[in-house]
């Protein structure tokens, strides 16, 4: 092998010579600095590997057919340490056979260089190199700096959905009776879970699904738990809570987009439930048979079209009046859970949701890890929510009326 001490790259760089023929190395080394290229070699393929690791040469000449470690092995080795950055390796082959040509770019070469070199050929194909390495050093800058502004803008993102998460259910009713899942598809989530304690003892609580998913979906969230908040504090009743979140909705949202929504009321003697269903998932009201097994007492299915559609809700929006007695639990989830899909493109379903929900006193947790284990490692392709209110005398505070 030669290899000077060290050497100090000009413009072209340096270039790596790999042939167990001393006169051929010699030959590139010299037709190469007439190229201006500082110049490196190795006699066999294992000693050009090293070398690699080592000085990082800007290209590779390759002999094909050499003892030891041959120029095939080699050079898939070499591509496989350069990674994403291109380092082209030019074949120096006297071959000519079709399968000995074909054997080199499987191996990664790029270019061949027949012998005996001609400066001009050897002059050609280093330009035709360099231009394809200098726009892959070019397109992998611009993919660098773009992968730092999408961490940035990601990191961003984090911090505002932190800040306008806590803002949307910082103010949320903190109970052990209520179990919530809600699995966002991106940094920011088009559902929602607002609970709130009215002053006169009942409890008011609101699951809504924005179309699409991610900050475009997220956008009426706000204006949404605001209207709810303020209204619920001042005791307005659930009528008249829609009715203001539509009317807000319509003039905010631009067409095509609105929020389906389930609207649940638990009167404060926990015997009554009022329950407006608006484009979402049939809402389960679960209870015990014998004390024991967990049978569904109620479906709510939808019945009214999703808020923001139309200016003023259709006077028919009339809600589930239902008997309920202490322990039941009601079951709320969105679209994104039934339609969430497994590896062979099935949904999860209503069916397997229900089976799940009534196989245990435990709907929720049931419910949770049965969705993630048919799920898998299959990402969602909508926000997913779920929630369990478990209606027993801890669940609403003393009225205050």
């Amino acid at each position: 092998m030669t290899a000077p001490g060290d050497l100090t790259r000009d413009e072209k760089g340096l270039a790596l010579i790999v042939d167990d023929v001393p006169v051929n190395r010699k030959i590139l080394e010299v037709l190469l600095k007439l190229e201006g290229y500082q110049t490196i070699s190795a006699e066999e393929g294992a000693e050009a590997v090293q070398l690699y690791c080592e000085r990082q040469p800007d290209i590779v000449f390759m002999d094909a057919m050499m003892p030891g470690m041959d120029g095939y092995e080699a050079t898939t080795r070499i591509k496989a340490l350069a990674g994403t950055n291109f380092v082209p390796v030019i074949f120096l082959t006297a071959l000519s056979e079709g399968d000995a040509l074909v054997k080199c770019v499987e191996a990664g070469g790029d270019d061949f260089l027949s012998k005996p070199f001609k400066q001009e050929i050897l002059s050609a194909k280093i330009k035709s190199m360099e231009r394809i390495r200098d726009l892959s050093r070019t397109v992998a800058k611009q993919h660098q700096e773009i992968e730092a502004q999408h961490n940035l803008l990601l990191k961003e993102q984090v911090i505002a959905e932190q800040i306008y998460s806590r803002a949307v259910t910082g103010d949320n009713v903190a109970s052990k009776y209520i179990s919530s899942l809600l699995r966002p598809v991106s940094v920011f989530s088009g559902d929602m879970l607002l609970t709130s304690d009215c002053p006169d003892g009942k409890l008011h609580v609101l699951l809504g699904d924005f179309t699409g998913h991610g900050l475009t979906a997220a956008v009426g969230v706000l204006p949404a738990a605001e209207v709810f908040r303020a209204m619920t504090g001042k005791g307005f009743s659930a009528p008249e809570i829609l009715h203001a979140i539509n009317s807000k909705l319509h003039k905010l949202l631009p067409t095509g987009m609105f929020m389906t929504a389930c609207f649940v009321v638990i009167e404060k003697d926990l015997q009554q439930l009022t329950v407006w269903n608006a484009g979402m998932p049939e809402v389960l009201i679960l209870g015990s048979r014998d004390g024991r097994s967990t049978v569904v007492k109620h479906r709510i299915t939808s019945q009214h079209l999703p808020l923001g559609i139309l200016q003023e809700i259709d006077k028919k929006f009339v809600p589930e009046y239902l008997d309920i007695s202490t322990g039941d639990r009601i079951l709320l989830c969105s679209d994104g859970l039934c339609e969430a899909t497994n590896f062979s493109g099935e949904e999860f379903g209503m069916d397997r949701y229900e089976r799940a929900a009534i196989s245990s006193q435990q709907s929720f947790q049931v419910v949770k890890t049965a969705l993630e284990s048919f799920c898998g490692e299959q990402p969602f392709d909508d926000d997913v929510s779920l929630v369990e209110i478990n209606c027993v005398p801890g669940l609403l505070k003393t009225c205050t009326a």
